[in-house]
C-alpha cells in the first residue's frame, strides 16, 4: 500500500517529468521559430506587396496616353521607380512610398 510519503515522492517525480517535457517541447518549439524567422527575414509582407502592385495598377489606369509635359513627367517617375525596384536599387517600403507620393501627385493635377 501507498504510504503518505511514497505518495509525495512518486508525486513529486510525476511533476518533475511533466516540467522537464514542458521544457524540452517549448525549447523546440523556440527553435522551429526561430529558423522559420531566419528564413523570412528579407521576405516583403504579402500585403505591402499587394499594395503596392494596387497602387502600380492605379497610377498606370490614371495616367492618360497623352502626351502632355506634365504627364510625361509622371509617367518618367514611375518608370525610373519601376527600374529602380527592379535592379534592386530601392526596398518595397520606398518604392511604395515614391508611388504614394506620385499617386497624390496625379490626384492634384487638373483634369
Amino acid at each position: 500500500m501507498f504510504t503518505l510519503n511514497k505518495f509525495i515522492i512518486a508525486f513529486s517525480a510525476v511533476g518533475f517529468a511533466g516540467i522537464f517535457l514542458i521544457i524540452y517541447i517549448m525549447s523546440r518549439q523556440h527553435n522551429k521559430v526561430s529558423s522559420i524567422m531566419k528564413q523570412n527575414k528579407n521576405v516583403a509582407p504579402l500585403l505591402l506587396q499587394k499594395s503596392t502592385l494596387h497602387k502600380f495598377n492605379t497610377i498606370r489606369t490614371k495616367l492618360p496616353h497623352s502626351s502632355h509635359p506634365e504627364h510625361e513627367r509622371y509617367k518618367n517617375k514611375l518608370d525610373e521607380l519601376v527600374c529602380l525596384y527592379k535592379n534592386e536599387s530601392i526596398c518595397i517600403k520606398k518604392y511604395n512610398h515614391g508611388l504614394d507620393q506620385l499617386m497624390r501627385q496625379l490626384n492634384n493635377v487638373k483634369k
